[in-house]
């Protein structure tokens, strides 16, 4: 019967309901899967004077972007990705109505089935918003009308225009925004195993940590994020943009790997803030262009984010998503800082227990994927910087991959003795001080804390300095890496 029904307002659908609206998020649970859960932390973003443009003020929500802000918290909070909202976006938070994709949902169409009824819903809900919009433009006064109806009045109550219901009904003043509750949740738990090292990347360039959970706004912490329009990785960076940074090749697109594009992204706002002078216009930058910010800037005279995108002549000049990117971060910052009251029991993931190896030679992906028992999803998860012509083709010779810590003598003994591990980056999941016994390769591996040196190791194992060395094949002038693991000789 359901079914039935289903299938029935199908066959009803226009062809004007076939846009693009979005109506379904993937839920990122795969992603979730990989890892077990960890204890959240409350981010602490105090003692930061020394950062770029920081005080304790510096991303609190602006005068005049309240309402705004607030609308994207609801998002973010309020409705999940089986709701969603219509609402007016030169009033943003102006919502005509509520739709509910639940029974949807759980109708067990096909997905391309429940898209496309998902819109039909949508485009209902837009008409039901102009039947409302017309019905009170011929109205003095709205005693009498449904609680719903008198609220949508008030809104236009101290707008004069006579054509202001008109105008509202116009299809760009009708805009579709899916919810995104338990899609912000799951950001919040993958966001674990890699904010502490974000954070570290963005105090060694003298920024405020703030500006990490941009990441909630770009790609929800979904590694694998790849937009239309080219933009890559969690960081959602342009290829143009990470050109000068020389880190794609046929083999490897350095803006998928979560280290390398944080250290890109910290630069991009970094240069910015120096051309526009503060973290409002900044961020927007990131998703506007910085240029074109500039430009924004210098025709209306103002450094003003507020004024700028809510003053009828300058807003114009700002896509929908450029005039709510800074908006949508404050409130993912709001959220994330708040995650204990908005998703009580809310959990970090486990960071990955992995090494990076620099291959002496070239290997294939299914060689790679034994290294992972043959499971895609973690192989993938652990190098998104691979490329498609890597996995076809093969991985080249100098490449670095990233394997599971408990099958790194496994992937040496296949590699040979020419292999070496990687200085550890900060996404490397070791524990602290931590010495493993490995049977295996009949021998102990120490991994290096901070503060250690070749000499404290070597005297903590009771062993020569020149053993320690020629083990590793290393020399004096070498460094150690906080997670680097060395051989300790019997």
């Amino acid at each position: 019967m359901i079914v039935a029904f289903f299938l029935a307002a199908l066959s009803s659908i226009s062809l004007a309901s076939q846009d693009t609206t979005p109506v379904r998020l993937d839920p990122l649970s795969s992603q979730k899967a990989v890892s077990d859960g960890r204890s959240w932390r409350a981010p602490d973003f105090s003692e930061q004077e020394s950062a770029l443009g920081w005080t304790s003020e510096a991303f609190e929500t602006p005068q005049g972007m309240e309402k705004r802000v607030q609308f994207w918290i609801d998002i973010y909070t309020r409705y999940t990705t089986q709701q969603g909202v219509v609402h007016d976006p030169e009033n943003i938070d102006l919502v005509y109505e509520v739709v509910d994709f639940s029974s949807v949902e759980e109708s067990g169409l096909p997905a391309s089935t429940r898209d496309k009824l998902k819109r039909k819903m949508v485009e209902d809900a837009k008409d039901k918003a102009i039947s409302t919009l017309k019905k009170l433009s011929g109205l003095k006064s709205v005693k009498g009308l449904p609680e719903s109806d008198q609220r949508i009045w008030e809104r236009f109550a101290s707008d004069s225009d006579p054509e202001k219901f008109q105008k509202a009904m116009d299809p760009s003043r009708l805009r579709f925004q899916l919810g995104q509750k338990d899609r912000m949740q799951s950001a919040i738990f993958l966001s674990g195993r890699y904010l502490e090292d974000f954070e570290k990347i963005f105090k060694e360039e003298g920024l405020p940590i703030e500006l990490t959970r941009l990441v909630f706004v770009e790609s929800s912490f979904n590694v694998l994020a790849r937009s239309k329009v080219g933009a890559s990785g969690l960081w959602q960076i342009m290829r143009g943009t990470a050109q000068p940074f020389r880190v794609i090749s046929p083999a490897v697109d350095g803006r998928n790997h979560p280290i390398t594009a944080t250290k890109i992204a910290a630069k991009t706002l970094a240069y910015n803030f120096r051309m526009l002078g503060s973290w409002p216009l900044a961020v927007t930058g990131y998703n506007h262009g910085p240029a074109g910010v500039r430009r924004i800037v210098e025709r209306y005279e103002t450094k003003n984010l507020p004024e700028l995108i809510e003053n009828v002549r300058s807003r114009a000049s700002f896509g929908f998503a450029s005039r709510n990117f800074y908006a949508s971060f404050l409130a993912a910052h709001h959220v994330e800082k708040n995650a204990a009251r908005y998703f009580p029991g809310i959990q970090w993931s486990k960071k990955f227990d992995a090494d990076e190896i620099k291959l002496p030679r070239s290997v294939t992906n299914a060689q790679l994927l034994g290294w992972f028992g043959g499971n895609r999803t973690s192989l993938q998860l652990y190098n998104p910087h691979l490329t498609p012509h890597a996995k076809l083709r093969g991985i080249p010779q100098g490449t670095v991959v990233s394997v599971p810590s408990e099958n790194y003598s496994k992937v040496l003994a296949a590699l040979g003795r020419s292999a070496r591990t990687v200085a550890s980056r900060p996404v490397d999941r070791v524990s602290r001080g931590a010495v493993a016994s490995e049977a295996s390769r009949g021998r102990t591996v120490h991994r290096v804390v901070r503060g250690e040196s070749l000499t404290t190791i070597a005297r903590s194992y009771g062993v020569s300095l020149s053993a320690l060395l020629r083990e590793n094949d290393m020399n004096l002038k070498q460094t150690i890496i906080p997670g680097q693991r060395l051989r300790i000789p019997h």
